[in-house]
This record gives C-alpha cells, structure tokens and sequence, in this order.
C-alpha cells in the first residue's frame, strides 16, 4: 500500500538518469541454454548497464547527499526472466532485476521487495532507474551485496491483473529469483558469504513478512536467513481492512479499489459490481491491467471512500455475513506463525496509508509466540511518504551490523 509516485530517493533520480547516460545502458540479451522448465530456472537475461562506483559516489556527492556508508565496488545491473509459479503451483515466467559487485569479495544476498505499483513497465527489470526499489538496488550493490529486485506477477513479462496483497501469489517470485541469483552467482564466480536479508516498503514491505514466513516453513533447509526489515506493510490485513471500512474517510480509496479488484481476480468472485458503486465497478478491470500509472488511475476514482463503496457491501462485511472475503482476508494477514529470524520493522507514526498499528500488533503477537529477535523503529511524524528514506537507511544501517 505505497503511492507508486513516491520515491524512497526520488531526489536521486536526474542524476542516475545522467549516469544512465554515461554507462552502456542498451538491452543485451543472452538466451541460456539449455532453459529448464523448473522453478528458478533463468529463461534469459538481459544486460540493463554498468555503473562505477567512483561515478555513484561523485553524484551522490555532488548533490550534497551523504549516506552513512561508502560506495566500494562497481556493479552491473541485468534483467532475468525465470520460471517461478502462481498460487495454484502452475509454471509462470517471471521478470526481476540482478544486481551484481564487480571485484574480489563474498557478498551477502538481498531481496528487495517493491511497493504499490500499477503500470507494469514501471519496474527494475525493465530499467533500474523505473523504479525506486531499482535506485537502491544499484546503491546495495555498490554497498557490496548481490541484489534481486523481483517484478512480482501482473508486471514486466508477466501479464494480468497484479495480485495485490496476496501472499500465496507473491512470495514464490521473491524465492525463485533469490534461486536464479545463487545459480547466476555460481556460473558467473560471484561468491556468496551464505548471509540472506529481506526488505521492502509498504506492499513490499508486505511481501517481506509474507515471504520469511514462506522461507522459514517451507524453504528453511535452502535459505537462513539472516536479517529481515520489513517497512511501512499491513502485515495485520484483517484488522486495517477492518478500520478502514469502519472509519469510511479512508484519504485514497484507490488502494481499497485495487485491493478488492486484485482479490476479485486472485479467488474468481465476479462480484465487482457488489464492491463498488457504480460507473466504478466497470472501470476496474481496465483500471488495474497494468496499462495506468497510478496517477491516471486516481484522477478516475472518487476522492472520497463513501463514493467509491457500495454501503450494502461495507454494511455486510462489517455485520460478518461476507464471509468468503472475510476469509480470505484472514488468510493473508500474517500474524499466525511464530518468526524465527531476527525481524526489525520501520513505520512512521503519522502513516495515513497503512497506519503504524500494523507494526505494534505484529511486534507484539510475534513477541508473544516466542520471538524475542524482534524490533521496532517508530520514525516520529513520518507520513507513508517521509518516512521512506529514512526507513531505508535504517534497514541498510541495520543489516551492516550483521
């Protein structure tokens, strides 16, 4: 649930566009052979640029930014095409962006899991400068990490509607990515220290959470993980469904607009006219098949929650006659398991997307099943914009600790 017109380091953006023009930043495509019809498996990889470290940290600092790490290695940026699945296990192309250190060193492997997005040319595989998960991939890199930016399903090669928020549709993407970058790494003699971190914000922070639980109960023998950030997400699903409905002043409808449409696609409800008033409920098929930006998409939605909602629906769900949306909200929200590795959440208190009860419910359900490796950093005022980059910062600063 982030605006996909914010930027985690959008004031970055006009001098990475520079660099773009100064690396080789053309499409090069690489077919690999034999392709193997199995999870994590690299179709093809494309070249997206090279960009040196003495070029990242003098345009850093030429625009008076300071970050409290250094730059250290060059690092090349590619898009891979892989095999993943959906949520019912069938074989699906995926797309996502690698980023790689250049030079001598073990790295570390990070996945960054991206926020709200609904054009789907908008993303790191397609270039690293369409988005922001993309900008601080090429930063990670440089850090010294072996960075994979998956595009989730519904964007770049994959087509359809974007599963918003279901977590059995996106954590298998994230996975089989980190697969294809452990077998990118072994062919190519990148060496991997074995260390693994997991960050995002907003729905990335979201896919975050979903996929550690899906690694630590499923995928525990493959990947440790060592370190988990997840940012600004709405972890506990049913309860912010639940006030979001019940206040009806929820500031942006069009998240609740894409969620529903994304969980009307995902579980075959055909129900979009029960959703939403009309003329909105036909609108959102084509609203959200990854053709508009976010802007376009808002600027045909209200602006006022009560406009876009059927009040029978909202009535309904609150009263617990919808039971098959309940349910399936319920089976999202991702508070029912017990983390194992260390997990350390960034929110701003003054969040007007996903508010900050999210990271104190979860926090203290985790805490109470026996995780003691959890932690909090309340960042004072931050709104789901402000916020950003100094989460970002955070979980960079916390992961080089370990």
């Amino acid at each position: 649930m982030n605006t996909p017109r914010y930027r985690f380091l959008q004031h970055l953006l006009p001098f990475f566009l520079l660099l773009a023009g100064l690396q080789s930043c053309s499409k090069t495509e690489n077919p690999v052979e034999p392709i193997r019809e199995e999870r994590g498996a690299i179709v093809k990889q494309s070249l997206l640029g090279n960009f040196t470290a003495a070029n990242l940290q003098q345009l850093l600092s030429s625009n008076n930014i300071t970050m409290p790490f250094a730059l250290s290695y060059s690092v090349t940026s590619l898009s891979i095409e892989y095999y993943t699945v959906d949520a019912k296990g069938n074989l699906l192309l995926a797309s996502g962006a690698l980023v790689v250190p250049q030079g001598p060193g073990q790295f570390p492997l990070a996945s960054i899991q991206h926020g709200t997005q609904t054009r789907s040319t908008l993303v790191a595989s397609v270039s690293p400068f369409n988005s922001t998960e993309g900008l601080i991939g090429l930063v990670m890199a440089s850090m010294g990490y072996v960075v994979v930016v998956p595009d989730y399903p519904g964007f770049g090669v994959s087509k359809g509607i974007h599963p918003y928020l279901h977590a059995e549709s996106l954590t298998p993407c994230v996975i089989d990515l980190m697969r294809a970058a452990r077998a990118f790494s072994t062919t190519n003699q990148v060496s991997l220290n074995g260390k693994v971190f997991l960050t995002g914000y907003s729905e990335g922070g979201y896919v975050t959470l979903a996929t550690q639980q899906a690694i630590e109960e499923k995928y525990a023998s493959e990947f440790i993980l060592t370190g988990v950030a997840p940012m600004a997400g709405p972890y506990d699903l049913q309860g912010t469904i639940e006030s979001i409905l019940q206040t009806n002043t929820y500031t942006t409808p069009a998240y609740v607009a894409f969620f529903l449409t994304a969980y009307n696609d995902v579980y075959k409800w055909n129900r979009l006219e029960s959703f939403f008033n009309p003329p909105y409920a036909s609108r959102m098929p084509g609203l959200f098949d990854g053709s508009k930006t976010w802007g376009e998409i808002v600027n045909q939605l209200p602006t006022t929650f009560s406009a876009l909602m059927n009040p029978a629906f909202v009535a309904n769900y609150l009263g617990g006659s919808e039971q098959a949306v309940r349910a399936a909200v319920q089976e999202n929200t991702l508070l029912n398991w017990r983390p194992r590795a260390p997990i350390h959440f960034f929110h701003g208190d003054a969040d007007d997307v996903v508010p900050i009860q999210n990271a104190h419910t979860a926090m203290s359900v985790f805490r109470s099943s026996g995780a003691s490796n959890v932690q909090l950093t309340i960042i004072p005022g931050g709104t789901h914009e402000s916020a950003g980059p100094i989460a970002v910062v955070g979980a960079l600063q916390w992961f080089r600790t370990m």
